[in-house]
């Protein structure tokens, strides 16, 4: 089952400056996957950021965890939009809707 309509929905109050921010850190946390009324958390890394949080967290605890991860090549509003359009049409998330 396929599902369509998935969205991103950022922080409460972001505006373009966050996402310059964003873009600038490599991470977007706070942000939510939407499908309906249904909203489920999500954290959109850039592949070096991701890189850097995984050996910072191994290297003091022994092991790194992040639920519902998306990656993508250049992080901005643009990609992790089409990133969450293209996962969700492709069927991805539907485990989620369970």
């Amino acid at each position: 089952m396929t599902q369509a309509g998935w969205r991103l929905v950022a922080p409460d109050g972001f505006g373009d400056y966050d996402w310059f921010e964003v873009e600038n850190r490599g991470l977007l946390m706070g942000g939510h996957l939407a499908y309906g009324d249904r909203t489920f958390p999500v954290i959109v890394y850039d592949p070096v950021r991701l890189a850097q949080d995984a050996a910072s967290e191994t290297e003091n605890d022994g092991l790194f965890y992040e639920a519902n991860v998306i990656v993508v090549a250049d992080l901005n509003r643009a990609t992790a939009e089409a990133a969450v359009s293209r996962l969700g049409g492709a069927g991805v998330f539907d485990w989620l809707l369970g």
